[in-house]
Parts: structure tokens; sequence; C-alpha cells
């Protein structure tokens, strides 16, 4: 995965069209031997990584990599989940299709899709998070602000409650508070 990511970071969005933030971005990849499980298919642990490099390909081309670059703000996976309908095998060729659902203050969500020949394998979706050098967590208004300035148009859509829902569900306590693992009585041995 490393080759992928400088491929991703300096070559492969080069010359590929321009995209605005309410575009969906499609990234072309093939599964190599180095995705396959035992079972002779895409490990399920593949597929993050793979969303991760379209991701990539997504911020080249709206031009969000360079501008968040220039104000210090990187993204991070806040939160994520998959679904899986059909598997990937060995050499087969398949898109992930990347689109924004839309952002709260502290988060940009989208949605990710596999595809091949225009049919659905599997789905995820990522909360997007924003830290900013020397400062901590940058809420979207300040992303925003930094996307505007550099000349990125910046049109979210309306944030579904289901994903809304999800991302409150599954959101954990700040690194800043104690999160303990308990079991609710269960011991784990």
């Amino acid at each position: 995965m490393w080759v992928q990511w400088l491929l991703a970071m300096t070559v492969k969005s080069k010359g590929r069209p321009a995209l605005g933030l309410d575009e969906v971005a499609r990234t072309p990849f093939v599964v190599l031997p180095t995705d396959i499980d035992l079972l002779g298919h895409m490990n399920n642990g593949r597929y993050p990584s793979y969303m991760d490099l379209a991701r990539v390909d997504m911020t080249v081309r709206t031009g969000m990599q360079a501008a968040l670059e220039r104000a210090g703000i990187y993204a991070v996976v806040g939160q994520s989940t998959m679904v899986y309908r059909r598997s990937l095998d060995l050499w087969q060729r398949f898109d992930i299709e990347t689109a924004v659902l839309g952002a709260d203050e502290r988060a940009v969500y989208l949605q990710q899709r596999f595809v091949v020949d225009g049919e659905l394998h599997a789905r995820g979706i990522v909360q997007g998070r924003f830290i900013e050098k020397g400062v901590g967590t940058a809420p979207v208004a300040r992303v925003v602000e930094v996307l505007e300035a550099a000349g990125v148009r910046v049109a979210l859509p309306e944030l579904d409650e289901r994903v809304r829902d999800w991302a409150e569900t599954n959101r954990l306590p700040s690194n800043r508070l104690p999160a303990p693992s308990s079991w609710s009585g269960r011991t784990p041995r």
C-alpha cells in the first residue's frame, strides 16, 4: 500500500479531470495479489485502505489537498462503516465512487462505493475530521473558510438524519476524557 499511497499523492490524480465538491469522484483500481485472503478474494481489511486512496484522489482533484496543506490542516478518519455485497477477485478492475454526503460542525461525511461495470459491490460511510497543526481539531467552519479563500467552492448538502444518528451512536468520548473499557460485568479473558 505504501507504493500506492506514494502514487496517489504524487502521480495518479495528475491529468485527471478537476472536480467540484458536489460531484462524484470515480477512481479506478485493480485487485492485486497482496489484497487477496485465503478465500481467494479481496480481504475485508483492504477495503478501507483503498477508500483512503480514493479520498486522496478526490481531495487532489477538488483542490482541497493543496489548500488544506498550505493551511497546515489534514484530514483523519473519525469513524467508518462498511457493507459488503459481492466479493472482488484477483485482477478484477473496480472503481471507487466517492461523494460528500454533508457535514456537521465537527466533520464531513462521505459515501464511497466499490463498483464493477456499474454494479455495486460494497459501500462505506466515512466521517472525516480535520486537525490543524499546532491548534488541534479544526471545525468544519474553519475548513470551509480555508477552502473558499483558496477558490474552492464549498456547497455541502444537508446531512441526512440517518448519517447524523449513526455518527452520534458510534461516537467515543473526547481523547481528553477518560474512556475505560467496561463490559458491564463481563471480564475479558
